[in-house]
């Protein structure tokens, strides 16, 4: 009896142990706001790009993003291959600079003109293209030729001649934080809205499948990264990992697609789930932290064991501004009846009073505008080319529109 029951300890223990997890990392650096960098920071980040570029790297992931792209767009595989990627990256470039950081670009915090956010200038990430061949002539990969699918200067095409359409409002992203409850709504939402505006707001490269080329590629898809962590962070889901993955039914076993032009090691869903731990060695200076310990639970649950002192005071937001998410939050619980956010921003909580509408007629809810511009569609070709349901993309979009006219049509201003 005694032999059963220390059998069974045993088992127990190497189950217990089995569920740890990676461990947590010694040391973390952190990925800093874009538009926070100085003129040295992004001076070194171009020196960088281009030794990167002069060894082919740069190419490489561009050819690796294109090779497996059908199978990480339009399912939940979305999310971690794109971690894993952008750490890759990262994890190279550093080999050069060992100080270099991938930071992330906020985009929507100049969603009303992106055109005149400075990062897209000659300074940081470069302007639209020009000549015939919309080349990039000017920013931190100014004039760089690419020899992937054919020898060609990096291509840059505004949407809109030389301005760039409006991209999604931050309270649109900050409203699927708090609604999505699974991972598979989120990135659907994600990729319908912020994800694709940014691409086809800069075109050129960014509008195909080699978009890696473009550094912009990754301080973008950083950024969507950040957005995922305050996901996770939210609904305590670190390893939530459901719907369809690259492969059939999503599963933390999964072997994340890699190619052999960018080898990712063969890497699992699993392993780049939790920021802090295992080879994921960084953090957002926006927040949330590494948690103190490593989750537990499945892939379809919430998590135990995964809180950090620091994430209680994290507002449910898609701004990486502090203050800004204040105002947002106490803007949208003083503006808006209880119904309408607890539909849409229920962690923001709710105001029972019903707010007073703006002055001039009601807009009718086919209509977008207003202090927060209307989000654009995803084109025909971006939506073909991503393999998305047209149906479920054009119902996402008219989501956003609701939550647009929502607060367009209450007393609400935003602070963005």
């Amino acid at each position: 009896m005694k032999f059963v029951i220390s059998l069974a300890l045993a088992a127990c223990v190497s189950f217990t142990c089995a569920q740890q997890g990676p461990q947590r990392c010694t040391s973390m650096r952190v990925r800093r706001n874009a538009a926070t960098l100085s003129q040295q920071d992004w001076q070194s980040i171009a020196n960088v790009l281009s030794r990167m570029q002069n060894d082919g790297w740069i190419s490489r992931f561009g050819e690796s993003h294109d090779r497996v792209f059908s199978r990480v767009h339009g399912n939940t595989c979305f999310f971690p291959f794109h971690r894993r990627y952008v750490l890759e990256f990262e994890n190279i470039a550093r080999s050069y600079d060992p100080n270099f950081v991938v930071p992330y670009w906020d985009a929507t915090e100049s969603f009303r003109n992106p055109a005149a956010d400075r990062i897209l200038s000659s300074n940081g990430l470069g302007s639209n293209g020009q000549g015939s061949d919309s080349c990039l002539t000017n920013g931190i990969q100014g004039n760089a030729q690419m020899t992937y699918p054919n020898q060609h200067c990096m291509r840059r095409i505004f949407d809109n001649g030389n301005s760039i359409n409006p991209w999604y409002a931050p309270e649109i992203i900050s409203s699927y934080i708090q609604t999505d409850t699974s991972l598979a709504s989120f990135r659907e939402n994600i990729e319908y809205s912020i994800h694709g505006a940014v691409h086809l707001g800069l075109g050129g490269e960014m509008n195909t499948g080699y978009a890696a080329h473009d550094f912009s590629f990754m301080v973008h898809h950083a950024n969507l990264d950040r957005l995922w962590w305050n996901w996770q962070n939210t609904h305590n889901s670190f390893l939530m990992y459901d719907g369809t993955g690259s492969n059939g039914p999503a599963s933390l076993s999964d072997r994340i697609p890699e190619d052999s032009s960018v080898p990712l090691n063969g890497d699992n869903v699993e392993s780049v789930m939790v920021l802090g731990y295992g080879n994921v060695c960084y953090t957002y200076d926006s927040g949330p932290g590494a948690p103190q310990s490593y989750p537990s639970g499945g892939s379809g649950s919430r998590q135990q064991n995964g809180t950090d002192a620091n994430n209680g005071n994290q507002v449910p937001s898609s701004s990486s501004n502090i203050e800004s998410r204040r105002r947002e939050s106490e803007g949208i619980q003083n503006s808006l009846d209880s119904n309408a956010v607890n539909r849409f921003f229920p962690g923001f909580g709710g105001s029972m009073s019903r707010p007073l509408r703006r002055r001039g007629s009601e807009k009718k809810t086919s209509e977008c505008g207003g202090p927060i511009p209307f989000p654009p569609r995803l084109t025909p070709a971006w939506i073909k080319m991503h393999g998305y349901d047209p149906n479920r993309v054009e119902s996402a979009h008219k989501n956003a529109c609701e939550i647009v006219e929502i607060l367009n049509n209450s007393t609400y201003s935003s602070p963005y």
